[in-house]
């Protein structure tokens, strides 16, 4: 089910889009469904390797949220969101899982959302320091999808791609409970004039 994300520059520079700001607040749940440490041999190491389900309700968030953004508002679930931790669930670790993404008047998205966990990537130097480098409880990432029903023929076959940071309750086992976040990036579709 993954959705390859328009990362290719020739690509990109080769067709015309038109690009739509996409801004939502996030908040749900994060439940556990398994998690198994594994001890490697070479190289030596340790592991934690957890799956969990995602809930979230998606919002618009005023003002950068732009018009044709505002049928995603609605639900965003992950039943398989697999994360491989260093050592235990509050050290850093990388993440995948499929979405499907549920908007208004039957928009529907899916795709895969996939980064890194326990981190913080805004801190100094480059930003105030509001995050420390080894934040606990934050997944960062990318999501990237398509729109694959609609009723809005407009945006049927355009893509979605954002960045997303969420706030969960960390702990050895992986972590779960309520969850909060952003989500910040833009819908692209295909210029067809």
């Amino acid at each position: 089910m993954a959705i390859q994300c328009l990362d290719d520059p020739a690509t990109i520079l080769q067709k015309e889009w038109c690009v739509s700001a996409l801004s939502k607040d996030l908040s749900g749940s994060l439940t556990i469904v398994d998690s198994k440490s594994h001890q490697c041999h070479t190289p030596s190491c340790k592991t934690l390797k957890t799956t969990h389900t995602v809930k979230l309700k998606v919002v618009a968030h005023p003002p950068c949220d732009s018009q044709p953004a505002h049928a995603l508002d609605g639900d965003l679930g992950v039943d398989k969101l697999v994360t491989v931790f260093d050592q235990d669930g509050t050290h850093r670790g990388f993440h995948a899982g499929d979405f499907i993404w549920h908007g208004a008047a039957g928009l529907q998205v899916t795709g895969r959302m996939s980064g890194v966990t326990n981190v913080g990537s805004h801190r100094a130097p480059a930003f105030t320091a509001c995050q420390k480098c080894e934040d606990r409880g934050v997944m960062e990432g990318r999501l990237c999808g398509k729109i694959v029903s609609t009723s809005n023929p407009a945006l049927n076959g355009c893509q979605v791609m954002a960045d997303y940071r969420i706030k969960f309750d960390p702990s050895t086992t992986g972590g779960q409970g309520a969850i909060r976040g952003t989500l910040e990036g833009v819908i692209i579709c295909s210029c067809q004039q």
